[in-house]
Formats: structure tokens, C-alpha cells, sequence
């Protein structure tokens, strides 16, 4: 039934099953109500009859659920102690024929154990493992549930397919890439990126940027460190195409990693000021490299960050100052923590020069000590947190 619900005729689904149920209960009450001639007014009658259904309905739901119930108690049962049998037969080392025996007359539990084997498992360990599920009888219905019209199967079987190396495991991953429901499609997508071949892994990121924001999320959370990736940062980064840079940012800012390849300087002066943004919050973890103007260090790209008309690019700046230790920036800090547009720069220049310490900490100290108004309350919640933080006030 879990399928209906990915179905795209779901709504119509819905409505005709409203009708028919309708229909039936209408049907019941117009056949029960002749056989109480015993009453002779009608509206009474019927109004009988359709209590009486409704009497029944509700007996044979509750009996229905109270059997069901037990019959999914036992079966849990059985389950349950099948699973620890073919715990226990995985985790001997020389019990292959037996687990392949036990996958063949249990596929369900074998495959459950199996799965739960390979997220937990890394090593030679996980290697066993999935030696034994490329051998087992499951496994291929396993290659062909990739494709199946279930979502729910198509899912499980991707995501267990995602963690095996053979080539036929990533044929068949990347065979659901055209599956007609998108969850598959976005299971397949994630099994690629965090496990599949090199040349599919690139053309999976090569379209990233027309997926949505939080799917894009969990693509980069998932990549491994690979020559793939940092051939999609190296072209997206240079490219002249918005979009292409902002998601190499986003990339960048998800990882929280040092990018190896060179990035624009100019980047820092681009048209678009959303690039300008993640750009310089992404500046501690960027290469700076060759630009149009040359090479260009962090001390420059900072000033002209610093100096930009838009007050979140300046705000941003001068947290990448506080994490770059830029110390010769302390002057243009303490001028935006008297001077600004938004409370939020003056919040980042306060805590940049905090990170800074000595003499900009200092100084920071006595501006507050001296101000007044809305900058004065920022610089001095600032000065509050820097000093009963963990590290105290330097």
C-alpha cells in the first residue's frame, strides 16, 4: 500500500477510495434495512439499519486489530530470532555456507542484518561482508529491486547497493537515476556521490546546481575527498556562470575543509553580491590564486572586502579577519564598530578584534568603555561573552 503514496495519480487514488467506501456503507444500510420489517416506520428503519452497520463496522475493526495484532506479535517473534541467527552466523568467521544457506531461506533478515552490517563495519571487516552479499541469493533481486515501480523497494535496495563496490552494484545505481519517482531518483543521486564511480559521481555534480538547496546540502555532506571534487571546484570556481560559483561555495562552506585548488581572487569584486558574501565566508578556507589582476594575498582581497558598498560583505569581511588573524586591519575594525550600517557589522568587527587580542582588544575595550547608544550595547555584549568565555579576556 506504501507505494500509492508515490504514485502520481495519489489524489484521485484517494478520492476513489472515499466513493467506493461511501458507496459500500450506503449499500449495506439500503440491504439491511428490508430485513427489519419488524418496525413499521421507514425513518426508523433505516435509521436502525444504519446504526446496526455501523455497530458491525466497528466490531469487526476492533476484532480485526486485536487479531492482527497478535498475529504481528508472533511474526515479530520469529523474526526477531531469525535476525539474531544470522547475526550470529555473519560474525563467525568460517560460517560462509551457512550464511548463504540462511540467506536463501530468510532473504528479508539476511538482508536487514546485511545492511545494518556495512553502515556499522569499515575495514576488512565490511569487505567480508559485502563478499557475502555479492554471493548470496538476494542479491540479485537486490540489482533488480533498483528499478522496481515500488519506491519503497527501488530505495532500500539503492541504498544498500550505494555501499558495494562491484561494477554491476553501480550499473544498477545508476540505472534508478531515471526511475520515474524523484525520492529514487534523490537515493541514487546520494549513493553515487558518497560511494559510486568517478565518471558518475562527475555527472552527478556537473547538474547540481538545479537541485534543491537542502538536496545539494546533503550531496556535499556525503562526498569523499576525490580528484572528482576537486575538478568540479576548479571549474565551478572559474566559471562565469553565477550559479556554478555559488554552489562551489556552498560546497566549500558545507565541508568546513581547506580547498586545495586556486581560487579567484576576484571573486571579491564580483557583480553579484551573493557571490561576494559566500565568497569572504568562505575566505578561511579558500587557496587564493591567480586572477585577471595577478596573484593577490588575503591582506588585499580583506581591504576590499572591507571597503564594499554592501554592509553584508563588510560584515563578513571582518569575521574572516578575526578567524585570518589579520591583525593590520584593527584600525578599519574599530572605525566599523563606531560606524555602521547594520548591527550585524558591528558585531562581526567586535568579535574579530576579541579574536584578535592585544592591542585591538584592548582598544576595543576602551571604545566601549567610551561610546554610547546602539554600538556601545553591541561592543559590550561582545567584550561580556569574549570574557566569561572559556579563554577569559587577553
Amino acid at each position: 500500500m506504501i507505494q500509492y503514496l508515490y504514485s502520481p495519480h495519489y489524489r484521485r487514488i484517494a478520492q476513489a477510495l472515499v466513493c467506493v467506501t461511501v458507496a459500500l456503507y450506503a449499500g449495506s444500510v439500503l440491504a439491511v434495512a428490508p430485513r427489519l420489517d419488524w418496525i413499521d416506520d421507514d425513518m426508523v428503519r433505516y435509521a436502525s439499519a444504519f446504526i446496526a452497520v455501523q455497530v458491525a463496522v466497528q466490531i469487526v475493526l476492533v476484532v480485526g486489530l486485536v487479531v492482527s495484532k497478535h498475529v504481528r506479535s508472533i511474526g515479530e517473534e520469529r523474526r526477531a530470532k531469525r535476525l539474531r541467527q544470522v547475526e550470529e552466523l555473519i560474525s563467525r568467521p568460517a560460517a560462509e555456507p551457512e550464511v548463504l544457506e540462511a540467506a536463501g531461506r530468510w532473504p528479508e533478515e539476511f538482508l536487514t542484518v546485511a545492511d545494518s552490517a556495512l553502515q556499522a563495519l569499515a575495514g576488512s571487516s565490511r569487505q567480508r561482508v559485502s563478499e557475502l552479499l555479492e554471493a548470496s541469493a538476494p542479491y540479485r533481486q537486490l540489482l533488480g529491486d533498483a528499478v522496481d515501480s515500488s519506491p519503497r523497494r527501488a530505495i532500500r535496495a539503492i541504498s544498500m547497493l550505494g555501499r558495494v563496490t562491484s561494477e554491476e552494484a553501480r550499473r544498477a545505481v545508476r540505472k534508478a537515476l531515471d526511475h520515474p519517482a524523484e525520492a529514487v531518483r534523490r537515493a541514487a543521486r546520494k549513493a553515487i556521490v558518497a560511494g559510486g564511480d568517478e565518471e558518475a559521481r562527475r555527472g552527478v555534480l556537473t547538474h547540481v546546481s538545479a537541485l534543491p538547496f537542502w538536496e545539494r546540502i546533503i550531496l556535499f555532506h556525503v562526498a569523499p575527498p576525490s580528484p572528482t571534487l576537486d575538478d568540479f571546484l576548479a571549474e565551478a570556481l572559474t566559471s562565469d556562470r553565477d550559479e556554478r560559483v555559488l554552489v562551489a561555495l556552498e560546497l566549500v562552506l558545507t565541508r568546513q575543509r581547506l580547498v586545495a585548488v586556486p581560487v579567484p581572487a576576484g571573486l571579491a569584486e564580483s557583480r553579484n553580491p551573493e557571490v561576494r558574501i559566500k565568497f569572504f565566508r568562505a575566505l578561511p578556507f579558500l587557496r587564493l590564486g591567480l586572477d585577471a589582476t595577478g596573484e593577490r594575498g588575503h591582506e588585499e582581497v580583506l581591504k576590499a572586502g572591507l571597503e564594499d558598498a554592501d554592509w553584508r560583505v563588510r560584515a563578513l569581511a571582518a569575521r574572516a579577519c578575526g578567524v585570518l588573524r589579520a591583525e593590520g586591519f584593527a584600525g578599519r575594525l574599530l572605525e566599523m564598530c563606531g560606524k555602521f550600517e547594520d548591527p550585524a557589522e558591528a558585531g562581526h568587527a567586535a568579535r574579530a578584534l576579541a579574536a584578535l587580542g592585544g592591542t585591538g582588544w584592548r582598544r576595543l575595550q576602551s571604545v566601549a568603555a567610551a561610546g554610547e547608544g546602539a554600538g556601545q550595547r553591541i561592543l559590550t555584549e561582545v567584550i561580556e561573552r569574549r570574557m566569561l568565555g572559556p579563554e577569559g579576556g587577553r
